[in-house]
């Protein structure tokens, strides 16, 4: 079983828990400095017993072939895998030498002894070298003094003057500082120790085996069989060290981003972080224990469930490090200890159901402790609620943006994919924002060309492609599929690996799908040419397997684990023809969806021109969704699809979901002609559905190849129209735009009409491929044209009347919201809103909630009256 990952978040809690996690570590490094002692003793034994060396060559053979790697988490890559099973190759290569190499012997201690020692000093224990031991001394001192000063800090009694406490305050706070510093610099050096000996270690064996079969005359033969095996793991270490060089500089972003956060909130809550998740509220407290001769103190880690109110105290101190079975009681009240009554600060009482006539006193670290404690205990404190993590800016996968990157992987291509380093070397940061800005605003995209090299350069273009794809909402990949993925990277067998993954692609919603199979296709055409541009696809996995995988939570087991996102986009761009040009084995076909992304020539509309009128015919609970119009207009988008080789094989129709208004549920529709008919039958009276099938589509449909340039015409473009996912709703008599139908479920709550946007040349520019953020008093009519120009969509068809909510209604909130805006409304799900009513902003509401007035998007709430 391998080792737990150490959390730069646990630092901060500091729990029993971490710290039997720090003991298994430091206990491997143990068993690993030994194992490397034993090495080095029987390797002099080689070198000074020249009668001996046949019984020192098998000794030493056996400690290779006995060496086993601890890994962190219990998977690894084929390439670790290889890595540790090297030393027993090496092991079996030596056993088969038994004669003596004088030659060897003259150099063998330059080559191999030193080395390894040094590894040892350097990483693992020696006082004069920056090693394991001296982070450990660090950290022990470290947490030392900040017990002790935590103890005399709250032992301090009330009657202490302010100035006194204020340097008691300052002083604790610096004790703290000092001390989570410490604790993650200990752990982020016993990660990197731990991964060196992937590289660093077997390095230095790999260096000496190469001096022991130069040197042997006899063992010449033996060499050249086991030199192709040595290449290999050369390569694999080097893989391995770039991979760790990569995964060191996020760990330290990650971890000074921890430090930063924590100066900010020292006490947030475990289920944020840290190791055990689902706990409301957990940490140190001090219990009041009545004795015969007085009071003492003892200290506790305490763990709360507010769902079912079950309180766990531990027996603990970081001191001592010995930790007690955990005492399990069902709260039944909490309430705040007076200041007045007690001479402890921070006090608060607990009461359990368990024994009622008995009153648990509790010392929290400090008021802001208590008072987090007391929220999560239903006390007299506000209700608990954890903080929000700011949302950052997001790009949209929508119809501005897969013309972009079209536009951009055409260029690419064009250019010859030549250029060493491709999608390695890095542009110009303001460059590549200035291309992101002007490629993503619908008004100058139609201006922009990759004509001249000279203005825009490959890597500012490579830059662009993959900012665009790493600041979308969530990852090509998406978040849902995740962990599906990276299983199916772990598998043992690659063919199971290529089918698992070929099934969760063919999942993937249709506009992420699309998008993928035109960046693999690309991708896989840099490949063919590495040779000149030096990009294998290990360099290319490397270089987008964190940009279409992102974790949702970024933790220091994801950062491990983005070796496994390298191996599911080698595998993808390795099997680009199998994965997206067939439908995957034994798959469920009304649980497929794909509904190609194209143009209804028919309806030639611009998102600048979207009626007023969309918003209010749109149902109460419908939800905002990027849209593209159904049809095919030929020359015009799929003329500038990526490339597509003419021995790529063809994919067949994959079933559509359609959503039913009236039933509130959503239909499979099937179709093997190609056409589009069976998606506009009407249902249940529903309105029927019009759509325009292209022939070029119904070609794609039916398996037909094509080996047409479809990158022709790029330079053409003008402003793309509006994509649709779906079928299209009918248009409404008045002529007005309708409203475009959602397809398929949606994974998660709407997006708020304000939450994301990208921000391009200046603030009157309109916002494409996202929504604009809302300022306090943006009511202007000129803001109805810039949202709902990026913001089309709703579930459900149009009616000849507005069904726009009526005024002072009584409203029940779908989803969680958190007010981005003092004008904005912040609400839990299933809150009742009071008095809503229409608002002069399109896509929002305004209404009353526990006695503050203000906006809420209209897509978050149901009227219930």
């Amino acid at each position: 079983m391998g080792l737990q990952p150490l959390e730069f978040g646990d630092c901060l809690t500091d729990s029993p828990f971490f710290r039997e996690k720090l003991h298994e570590h430091e206990k491997e490094l143990e068993r690993t400095s030994k194992a490397i002692k034993n090495l080095i003793q029987h390797g002099n034994k080689v070198l000074e017993a020249a009668k001996q060396l046949s019984v020192a060559q098998k000794q030493f053979a056996k400690d290779l072939t006995e060496f086993n790697f601890e890994t962190i988490n219990n998977q690894q890559t084929d390439d670790e895998r290889i890595i540790a099973h090297s030393l027993q190759e090496f092991g079996k290569i030596i056993t088969a030498i038994e004669e003596e190499r004088q030659v060897m012997l003259n150099m063998a201690s330059e080559q191999f002894v030193k080395p390894l020692e040094t590894f040892r000093k350097e990483n693992i224990g020696a006082a004069k070298y920056d090693s394991i031991k001296e982070e450990k001394k660090v950290f022990d001192k470290q947490t030392t003094k900040f017990c002790q000063s935590l103890e005399r800090y709250l032992n301090m009694k009330n009657k202490v003057n302010e100035s006194t406490l204020q340097e008691a305050d300052a002083s604790l706070e610096m004790e703290r500082r000092g001390f989570y510093q410490a604790s993650m610099k200990y752990v982020l050096k016993l990660h990197e120790v731990q991964e060196k000996k992937k590289f660093e270690f077997v390095e230095i064996l790999l260096g000496f085996m190469y001096s022991w079969l130069t040197f042997y005359h006899q063992g010449h033969e033996a060499s050249q069989d086991f030199k192709p095996f040595m290449i290999d793991c050369q390569q694999r270490l080097q893989k391995t060290r770039e991979s760790f060089e990569c995964t060191k500089e996020q760990a330290e972003q990650l971890m000074n981003k921890m430090l930063e956060g924590q100066m900010v909130s020292a006490m947030k809550p475990m289920d944020q972080s840290g190791t055990i998740k689902g706990f409301t509220r957990q940490g140190y407290l001090y219990l009041m224990e009545r004795k015969a001769l007085g009071t003492t103190w003892t200290k506790y880690y305490c763990q709360y469930k507010k769902d079912n109110k079950e309180f766990f105290m531990i027996l603990y101190n970081q001191l001592g490090g010995k930790m007690s079975p955990p005492e399990k009681m069902v709260l039944d009240q909490c309430i705040r200890r007076a200041s007045e009554s007690i001479e402890k600060r921070f006090c608060f009482d607990v009461i359990v159901k368990e024994k009622q006539n008995l009153t648990m006193t509790f010392q929290a670290l400090s008021e802001e402790d208590r008072r987090l404690w007391l929220d999560a205990m239903d006390g007299k404190e506000p209700i608990y609620n954890p903080p929000s993590i700011a949302k950052s800016e997001d790009t949209f996968l929508d119809d501005i943006g897969f013309v972009f990157i079209k536009k951009c992987l055409a260029a690419i291509e064009n250019r010859g994919l030549h250029e060493q380093g491709l999608y390695r070397v890095v542009g110009v940061n303001s460059k590549v924002q200035k291309l992101i800005n002007l490629g993503l605003d619908r008004k100058k995209a139609e201006k922009l060309s990759f004509e001249d090299p000279g203005v825009w350069e490959t890597k500012t273009i490579t830059s662009a492609v993959k900012s665009y794809l790493r600041s979308l909402p969530e990852p090509l990949m998406g978040f849902r599929y995740h962990n599906d993925f990276m299983k199916a990277a772990k598998h043992e067998s690659k063919r199971l690996r290529i089918l698992d993954i070929h099934k969760l692609v063919h999942k993937l919603p249709d506009a992420q799908f699309e998008m993928l199979e035109i960046l693999i296709g690309h991708l896989s055409r840099v490949a063919s040419e590495s040779d000149k541009n030096k990009m294998t696809v290990a360099n290319l996995g490397v270089c987008f397997g964190p940009t279409l995988m992102r974790p949702e939570e970024e933790t220091m087991a994801a950062i491990m684990d983005i070796k496994f996102c390298n191996i599911v986009v080698e595998i993808l761009i390795n099997n680009y023809d199998e994965i997206f040009g067939s439908q995957p084995e034994d798959v469920d076909p009304s649980s497929r969806k794909v509904l190609r992304k194209h143009y209804d020539p028919s309806q030639k509309t611009t998102a600048a021109k979207t009626s007023s009128a969309a918003n209010n015919s749109r149902p109460v609970n419908s939800t905002p969704v990027l849209s593209r119009e159904q049809g095919a207009i030929g020359g015009h988008i799929y003329s500038n699809s990526a490339p597509v080789h003419p021995s790529a094989k063809s994919r067949s129709t994959r079933p559509v979901q359609i959503y039913n208004a009236n039933t509130g549920g959503f239909e499979t529709h099937s179709s093997t002609s190609g056409s589009s008919d069976s998606l506009n039958t009407p249902k249940n009276n529903h309105h029927p559905r019009q759509a325009a099938t292209s022939p070029q589509l119904d070609s794609r449909r039916r398996g037909s190849n094509s080996s047409a340039p479809l990158y022709s015409n790029i330079s053409a473009i003008g402003i793309p129209e509006i994509f649709e996912y779906g079928p299209r709703s009918p248009i409404s008599p008045s002529g007005e735009k309708p409203v475009w139908a959602r397809v398929g479920p949606s994974p998660g709550p709407p997006l708020k009409a304000n939450r994301y946007a990208l921000n391009v040349a200046g603030a009157e520019s309109p916002t494409f491929g996202s929504v604009k953020k809302r300022s306090s008093n943006d009511f202007s009519s000129s803001m109805n044209s810039s949202m709902q120009s990026s913001m089309t969509g709703s579930v459900g068809g149009l009616s000849n009347s507005s069904i726009g909510p009526k005024p002072k209604r009584l409203a029940r909130a779908l989803y969680r919201c958190k007010a981005e805006n003092p004008t904005e409304l912040s609400f839990e799900a299933n809150q009742l809103i009071h008095n809503v009513r229409p608002s002069r902003e399109p896509g929002w509401l305004e209404g009353t909630s526990c006695g503050k007035t203000g906006l809420l998007p209209e897509n978050y709430v149901e009227f219930i009256d």
